[in-house]
């Protein structure tokens, strides 16, 4: 039951950061994939995943796109302790890359 009350906590987030989203008028260039939640495995063997998700995509491309940038900074990630020190300039590459001016 504590699983789906912090789930249900993590869902009324993503509803805020939507509401942020149409607050500021970006909707047209906010880029965002949300999947949280836990991955069990049962007693059979087989892999259940309880989540919520949010897709704020426009297109094949920006999910490529943002599954490139995942699958990129991941490997960094495991690679190197403080490779999320380079957040900022990976970020500034992939909207620079969808066509997004960060500034």
């Amino acid at each position: 039951m504590k699983d789906i009350a912090f789930l249900l906590e993590i869902q009324k987030l993503a509803v805020q950061m939507d509401n942020l989203v149409e607050e500021y008028d970006m909707r047209d260039r906010f880029v965002s994939v949300l999947v949280s939640g836990f991955i069990n495995e049962e007693e059979d063997g087989t892999i259940k995943m309880n989540a919520i998700y949010s897709y704020h995509i426009d297109s094949f491309m920006e999910l490529s796109e943002i599954l490139d940038f995942i699958d990129n900074t991941y490997e960094e990630e495991t690679d190197d302790p403080d490779a999320f020190q380079d957040f900022n300039e990976d970020m500034d590459n992939l909207l620079g890359d969808l066509g997004i001016d960060t500034e």
